[in-house]
């Protein structure tokens, strides 16, 4: 299974339900060029997340850091961190990815494993993500467990979720084992993390209108020149690339659900003009808006 295009709220926080409320976690295998950019754009979600790469070269960006892995390489990305992938040179380039609640490793609310192991973890900055791309036996262990978790989810068999709970676990534990001396990351680079989440949330929920520079440094209480800055380091694009991306993916959500014409699609996501909207759209997508809605399925839900 695969999720063409990642469903946020206004704080940029994802909405998909991960598996079910009994059974909290889900294991994609995401193909890069079957989304709708080509790519996974920033979000974050409350799940804890590995990754491995299956095809080509994906570059991951968590934490203001950028991880380009390979084929057989793997990232651990802990729970509420903004992160995002695109393909390095494949555009098929592909990767299991398993979204868990971490309430799956507790055991029960209040346990001494959630207080003593899980929490404090969550909290961790230092332990935002964990490259797994070497030779060491705790990589090639988890890179391993990360396959079972996908297999034995795929296939599903008798006794599957005790099987996928016990290897998280395991999965969790030899993480925490191998963590003991990193650095704290800079208390400067939180702040600015929440700034740009704040900045996401307003674009979301004011994409429809035209959003200019010095509204969104208002809301962060910073000059219009700093807060270029500061976004362009942490989201690696500027501010508008990200509001004109932002829009076309609401735009295909209308182009696929909607028999809107183009013009009205461009106007109620917050294009100024439809002809400036078809020529971002097709710099983007690779094709016209009403190219794309002739070939391209429904959503996936």
């Amino acid at each position: 299974m695969q999720i063409k295009d990642i469903p946020i709220d206004q704080n940029h926080r994802e909405i998909t339900l991960h598996g079910s409320y009994e059974f909290p976690m889900a294991v994609y295998l995401d193909q890069l060029d079957r989304n709708s950019l080509g790519f996974v754009n920033w979000h974050w979600h409350d799940e804890i997340q590995f990754s491995l790469v299956t095809k080509g070269e994906v570059e991951f960006w968590v934490n203001q850091r950028a991880y380009r892995l390979k084929e057989g390489q793997s990232l651990f990305i802990n729970s509420g961190y903004l992160h995002m992938s695109r393909p390095v040179s494949q555009p098929d380039s592909t990767y299991i990815c398993i979204d868990a609640d971490v309430k799956l490793l507790s055991f029960f609310p209040g346990s001494a494993v959630e207080q003593n192991y899980i929490k404090p973890y969550l909290k961790l900055n230092s332990f935002s993500e964990v490259i797994m791309d070497g030779e060491a036996e705790w990589h090639k262990d988890i890179r391993a467990k990360i396959v079972e978790v996908y297999e034995l989810y795929t296939q599903k068999a008798f006794g599957y979720e005790l099987d996928i709970c016990m290897l998280l676990a395991a999965m969790w534990r030899t993480l925490i084992s191998n963590q003991k001396n990193r650095p704290e990351v800079n208390t400067n680079d939180y702040v600015d993390q929440q700034r740009v989440k704040t900045i996401m949330s307003y674009i979301h929920e004011h994409y429809m209108e035209k959003i200019t520079l010095q509204e969104l440094a208002d809301i962060v209480h910073i000059s219009k020149g700093e807060c270029c800055r500061f976004f362009k380091r942490i989201a690696k694009c500027t501010v508008f690339d990200y509001i004109k991306n932002y829009r076309i993916n609401k735009s295909i959500e209308l182009l696929q659900t909607t028999e809107l014409t183009i013009s009205q699609v461009a106007d109620s996501v917050g294009f100024g003009s439809t002809s400036y909207y078809i020529e971002t759209f097709k710099k983007r997508v690779s094709c016209t808006p009403r190219e794309y809605r002739m070939n391209k399925p429904p959503l996936s839900k």
